[in-house]
């Protein structure tokens, strides 16, 4: 099977271009993967080992960081203008051969160099279509690459999954309710909750107290009642903390995950709670169930745009 070469400059991506790779060895299970520091042996000639890799792969990324094009040598040169420096010699070999697809990789923030910035034998990457991976967006992004690299190299797709179950629709809240946007960071999913604003719906007459006391637990073994309380203290696996309060079917919630300060609301329904909310402006849609005994609420999110779903967990604190 063709392999990928993942080509990078150490001063600029050496941590992004070992994120990559690492994902890629996970998601395109025996496609070999070439990356300097762990496929070249000790006294290994560095030029001969990527020509034989070069020779065996049938996709080039080039991972370009912001520093890429203006990284300098001890004397103070550029490196990309000196003939002999690896990155360049591993990108011009091969855009030179016709059976190898050379893709650009932005990562932090960088830019496509112009092509009056690179060499004649460099020139032909400035024309191609680049892919940018994000912090925020990696997975994702990651995974549009995937997509794309099986295609380059001719990857049939496995047997399709079993379809996410859709997420039951939320209720609609009153009109006169305005929502801010929050991050809300779960089990390592990053979720954006609608927040209350100032005339939020759980406010009760006088204001809410800043500290918001918990209600004691349901008790265990118990099926869930119709007015399961959720009010209190809860927490997920990454270390963030949360304060729910309750008043009738209504959720209100507020603390720190691991993402920053979060607050938002939700219907409860029996012992479902149903959240809408957004992420950089897209929407998206949760649903989590309350155990029986009132001590864990789990469930997944839902992106209807991309059918993205993931899980989410929290427990109670005693």
């Amino acid at each position: 099977m063709q392999g990928i070469f993942i080509s990078y400059r150490r001063q600029d991506s050496q941590s992004a271009a070992g994120r990559l790779a690492d994902h890629l060895k996970e998601h395109l299970p025996g496609v070999p993967i070439f990356r300097d520091v762990e496929t070249i042996e000790p006294g290994v000639d560095f030029v001969e080992a990527i020509g034989r890799a070069l020779h065996s792969c049938g996709v080039l990324l080039a991972v370009i960081g912001p520093r890429w094009a203006s990284a300098q040598d001890d004397a103070g040169r550029r490196r990309l203008d000196n003939p002999n420096d690896y990155t360049r010699l591993e990108i011009a070999t091969a855009l030179a051969r016709a059976d190898v697809r050379v893709i650009p990789v932005l990562v932090e923030g960088a830019q496509m160099p112009a092509g009056e910035t690179l060499s004649d034998d460099l020139k032909a990457l400035s024309r191609r279509n680049a892919i940018e991976l994000t912090d925020k967006r990696w997975e994702y992004d990651v995974a549009q690459l995937v997509e794309t690299l099986k295609k380059a190299l001719g990857i049939l797709p496995g047997p399709r999954p079993e379809p996410t179950p859709p997420v039951p629709p939320v209720p609609p809240m009153p009109a006169a309710q305005s929502w801010k946007k929050w991050a809300w960071g779960i089990g390592g999913l990053v979720i954006l909750a609608a927040a209350l604003d100032e005339s939020g719906l759980l406010e009760p007459d006088p204001p809410m107290p800043d500290t918001f006391q918990a209600a004691p637990p349901v008790d265990h073994g118990q099926a869930a009642p119709a007015a399961l309380n959720l009010a209190g203290a809860w927490a997920d696996a990454e270390g963030g903390n949360y304060q729910l309060v309750q008043q009738g079917d209504r959720i209100g919630f507020q603390g720190m995950s691991p993402h920053g300060p979060v607050m938002g609301r939700g219907l409860l329904r029996g012992n479902q709670l149903v959240l809408e909310y957004t992420l950089d402006g897209q929407p998206y849609q949760a649903a989590l169930a309350a155990g029986a005994d009132g001590m864990s609420l789990t469930g997944a999110y839902h992106d209807p745009a991309t059918g993205e779903s993931g899980q989410v967990a929290l427990r109670r604190v005693r």
